[in-house]
């Protein structure tokens, strides 16, 4: 049996290995904020500071940059601000970008602390392994030597026609990727009182969140979804239109943007983000819901994966 001395003692030290611990994780309330749409038109989110929303339980708050370097290899910055719960971010007290620079492609980096998120660098990790040393041969007999040339031949065969056919398939999707447009396109305008709005008519409710409530809804012959944002989350509408507008985001496997309404004056303004409709809803509600089949989970990675088949 414990004596109440001993228990005292084992109460403090739970304490203070646990407090330590806890101690040493960064939190993030701040971060450095940028648009550069916003501030090239209105002057507005130029370096400015972002005050970050509290997260839920066992979520963290980050801060991200977003950028690309030109043909000089100065960075352009494209957006800054504070960004949710990505397990990359974990204990990042830097904004470092590590991956090998892909060509077209942006650069992104995120780190954890306040204003963290003012400094980013470049520091790109090769992900080549060195050449192997080959180890001495020793003499061996005539059969010995037989059985590994017509064991070895086939699988070079092999794998020169693999490695063949994988070359021919990665110059192919290169070649229809260098079609593409690489200038960001011109952000659309914003949603004017005086200019007619869309004729869309709400059927039913399909979700609910933190940021406001998606509708199935009918505009002219085609089944959309809208996503109504409340007044006081004008930001996060603003947000989203900033990622829909990127470059090359106009692709089979990511959700088609149809355009934003604003609806309604002064207090009673509600702000529509108006995409294609999906009867299962975001892939996360359906695996949340659904038992899936490795056939069916080698499609979704497939469809996942096809945007990034350039990089």
């Amino acid at each position: 049996m414990f004596t109440w001395i001993q228990l005292k003692s084992l109460l403090f030290l739970l304490f203070v290995c646990f407090g330590a611990s806890s101690s040493n994780v960064a939190t993030t309330a701040r971060c450095e904020y940028y648009n550069d749409t916003l501030c090239q038109e209105s002057k507005q989110g130029c370096f400015e500071t972002q005050e970050c929303e509290q997260p839920e339980p066992e979520k963290r708050n980050h801060c991200f940059v977003l950028w690309q370097n030109n043909s000089m290899g100065k960075p352009y910055i494209k957006l800054k601000g504070c960004f949710l719960n990505n397990i990359d971010c974990y204990d990042q007290p830097k904004c470092v970008e590590k991956r090998e620079e892909p060509k077209k492609a942006l650069m992104f980096c995120c780190c954890e602390g306040d204003m963290c998120n003012r400094n980013f660098t470049w520091e790109p990790v090769s992900t080549h392994s060195p050449p192997s040393v080959p180890k001495p041969v020793t003499n061996i007999s005539e059969d010995g030597l037989d059985v590994m040339v017509y064991t070895l031949v086939p699988v070079l065969i092999l794998a020169i026609i693999i490695a063949a056919v994988y070359w021919f398939y990665r110059q192919r999707k290169l070649a229809y990727f260098n079609e593409l447009p690489t200038i960001e396109p011109h952000p659309l305008p914003p949603p004017s009182p005086l200019m007619g709005l869309r004729p869309i008519q709400l059927l039913e409710i399909k979700a609910r969140g933190r940021f406001g409530a998606v509708w199935k809804a009918q505009y002219k012959t085609d089944t959309v979804a809208v996503k109504i944002f409340p007044i006081q989350d004008k930001q996060s509408w603003l947000s989203e239109q900033e990622i829909f507008k990127l470059p090359h985001m106009d692709h089979e496997d990511i959700l088609r943007y149809i355009g934003v309404e604003k609806r309604g004056d002064n207090l009673q303004a509600e702000f529509w983000l108006i995409t294609a409709f999906h009867e299962k809803g975001s892939l996360c509600d359906y695996l949340k819901a659904n038992i899936v089949t490795w056939t069916e989970l080698c499609r979704i990675a497939e469809t996942m994966a096809r945007y990034f088949v350039s990089e």
